[in-house]
């Protein structure tokens, strides 16, 4: 009932009755009120020249808010829109659990299958395809161990991560029993996918995910093969004297599958009503996508409102009992999504800056949408 209550409220704002081809003044009135609170939100971290975010809120199969503010370039003067390809940092994990569930759903891969039969390296004996996706593998972060060893002076790739782990590094506890946040078992579960499917990661992800999922222009970039993307925004820093400089040539940027995805609103919407519809992968699969598969998770460091009960993290996503969530950073990048599993709404927000969780639009953004629908706004 509280789930219909709400689709007709939003039906009344945003769709409104029509008088002959003219919607009901209450739908403009209903959206530019919404969008004038988060445009003032945005406005108060944002400058229009400086690097920005682009937003994205969807309810039942609508884009009610898709626009950008600020700048994906600021050489070029040029502005975030809703097709502007934005970095996703972790977000991308979603796309790297589709990409191995589609081979599950081949019946080319089980999620019980040991990684050592794929990789016969000793440090992956006993552990799953399974606890790769949720965290709970207990082998080494390969990722993390190449920000210490490896030659910044050249671009690391997926293989090279696949090499380093054949020379069996210690495991960090038995497969299954801790949960550690691990990229490097999601850049590994990239490399299984190549390894499987017999071809390049990114264009196996195009063909069986993005494409199936309406994403005709997102893509898992590889700074080591680079490819030209027309709205591409540029990844920024503040330097030592405060001024923004492009951060985008990290030589970890060819490690694909824990990130490397870059999507727009308008992409990651046609994703969103896709994922809703279930018309990615079988149905049965796409339960899995959001179920629990971990131990319990720790309260979000970024996003404690998220996480008033239990939580687990599940296929590239953390979950709870309501939403499904997940963050990404990393140089020049902060992104975060919520998935509602109560109510059709989803809430995106991609920055090509580091300062996402040094504010408080994640939180903040969920409040004036909730309040909205519910009618409580003042």
């Amino acid at each position: 009932m509280r789930y219909l209550i709400l689709q007709l409220l939003l039906m009344h704002l945003l769709v409104g009755c029509h008088d002959g081809d003219e919607p009901d003044s209450g739908t403009a009135r209903g959206t530019a009120l919404l969008e004038a609170r988060l445009d003032s939100l945005f406005a108060t971290e944002i400058a229009p020249d400086e690097p920005g975010a682009a937003l994205m809120v969807a309810y039942d199969g609508r884009l009610v808010i898709g626009k950008g503010y600020g700048l994906r370039d600021l050489e070029a003067g040029q502005p975030i829109t809703v097709n502007t390809q934005m970095r996703m940092a972790s977000v991308s994990k979603q796309f790297t659990a589709l990409a191995v569930l589609s081979l599950v759903d081949a019946g080319r891969l089980s999620l019980s299958d040991t990684v050592y039969r794929i990789f016969p390296f000793e440090v992956f004996r006993g552990v799953t395809i399974e606890q790769l996706l949720n965290h709970t593998s207990g082998i080494p972060d390969g990722e993390e161990a190449f920000f210490e060893i490896w030659d910044s002076t050249r671009i690391a790739t997926n293989r090279d991560l696949v090499e380093w782990y054949q020379t069996n590094p210690p495991t960090e506890s038995p497969p299954g029993e801790v949960f550690r946040y691990n990229n490097g078992a999601y850049e590994l579960l990239a490399a299984i996918v190549e390894e499987v499917s017999g071809q390049d990661f990114a264009a196996y992800a195009r063909e069986q995910v993005f494409r199936p999922a309406g994403m005709e222009h997102t893509v898992f970039y590889n700074t080591a093969a680079p490819i030209e993307l027309p709205e591409r925004a540029r990844a920024y820093d503040r330097d030592s004297t405060g001024q923004w400089k492009p951060v985008d040539g990290h030589y970890l940027n060819g490690l694909l599958g824990a990130g490397g995805v870059y999507t727009s609103v308008a992409d990651y919407f046609a994703y969103d009503q896709a994922l809703r519809e279930q018309r990615i992968l079988s149905p049965g699969l796409h339960r899995k996508i959001f179920q629990p598969s971990s131990m319990q998770l720790e309260e979000h460091p970024h996003v404690p409102f998220v996480y008033p009960g239990d939580k687990y993290y599940a296929m590239g996503w953390e979950v709870t009992d309501r939403l499904a969530v997940h963050g990404g950073g990393w140089f020049g990048t902060q992104t975060f999504v919520i998935h509602a599993l109560d109510r059709p709404l989803t809430i995106a927000i991609f920055m090509n800056s580091e300062r996402l969780f040094d504010t408080d639009l994640i939180e903040e953004s969920y409040r004036v949408v909730t309040d909205f629908l519910e009618g409580s706004a003042g």
